[in-house]
């Protein structure tokens, strides 16, 4: 059983590991018939083991998506986390050049870069999932050297000093700002992007301004993508009575909170992403990401990937279907 799990969790963790759940009682079976096939030609009594562990893994569990060849940007790249520390700024494309930005992380460089890389320079809307210094400190970054059209906000108004920043710096630019509420939809070329919450708006808990981001449910050529914003089990319990299972699956889960402990089980397992990405800052004080988040995310067959160590962070559509490609970090020390 031991040898079972282990080549189960090193399937989850190479390159090439990739497969679908399987949809039938044959496909189950297959790799069954297999093992005892090759148990009749089979000679020596470890690869005879080796067979059946195979065959019970593939049956148990299921590998991650593709890692796909390094190169910046990818080809067919659907959502990118860029890396701006301990903080959140995610791309979904548009067409060549332009994209739609979600969050700017804590500081203006990180994520013009990162934008730059990218070739963004038309950003038709800038949303903001809350108000935290970590989400729009960097919206002066966003703005720099781009024609940016519309900012949208969470109806929730705090941290007043967050709220101010960004309708300054979009007052600067002449940008105009407006608030969403869930249901609010937006459709350009292969983007669909619907607001899903906040469904209620909580308050009395642990992070008021947290629990009440806009919660974004975005799909871009077939691959559905969950982006968060930092909402904890008071939000996510929410959203999960409200709009169901189905309403909440994804195959890429920007994960809440940069990881934080607070997330809600059954809404993970409802999500159950094929792809999920923590941006989060080296070394940060906060502990974050928690061990045990991880853990459930890898058990339910995401492949994890970190800003913190993986730089950029981006998921792609190619002929094969959903793959993951990471950029890496410039020299230097991480933030």
């Amino acid at each position: 059983a031991l040898l079972v799990v282990a080549f189960v969790r090193v399937g989850a963790a190479v390159a090439w590991g990739a497969g679908p759940w399987p949809r039938s009682v044959a496909s189950v079976l297959t790799p069954g018939a297999g093992a005892a096939a090759a148990l009749v030609t089979a000679r020596w009594r470890l690869v005879r083991r080796l067979i059946v562990v195979l065959a019970v893994a593939a049956a148990m569990g299921t590998v991650p998506v593709r890692w796909i060849a390094p190169g910046w940007p990818p080809s067919g790249w659907v959502v990118v986390a860029c890396a701006v520390g301990q903080g959140d700024a995610v791309v979904l494309p548009l067409t060549p050049g332009a994209a739609v930005v979600v969050d700017a992380g804590p500081s203006p460089a990180p994520v013009d870069r990162c934008l730059r890389r990218l070739g963004v320079r038309v950003v038709p809307l800038l949303v903001v999932s809350h108000f935290h210094a970590d989400h729009v400190g960097g919206v002066a970054g966003v703005l720099r050297g781009r024609e940016v059209r519309a900012v949208l906000t969470p109806g929730w108004p705090e941290p007043v000093a967050g709220r101010e920043l960004v309708y300054r710096e979009a007052a600067r630019s002449g940008v105009p700002v407006a608030p969403a509420r869930a249901g609010w939809t937006y459709r350009w070329g292969d983007l669909e992007l619907t607001v899903l919450g906040p469904v209620v708006e909580l308050s009395g808990t642990r992070s008021d301004p947290n629990n009440n981001s806009l919660v974004l449910r975005a799909r871009v050529r077939g691959i559905d993508i969950l982006l968060l914003g930092d909402v904890e089990t008071e939000q996510q319990r929410a959203l999960l009575d409200w709009h169901g299972p189905d309403g909440v699956r994804a195959d890429v889960m920007k994960v809440a909170h940069h990881g934080s402990a607070y997330q809600d089980t059954r809404f993970l397992d409802a999500v159950r992403p094929r792809a999920a990405f923590v941006s989060v800052g080296a070394d940060n004080e906060y502990g974050h990401p928690h061990p045990a988040l991880l853990a459930r995310l890898a058990r339910n067959g995401a492949r994890v990937l970190r800003t913190d160590i993986h730089g950029d962070l981006a998921a792609v559509r190619d002929e094969r279907g959903l793959a993951v490609a990471v950029r890496g970090h410039d020299p230097g020390p991480r933030r």
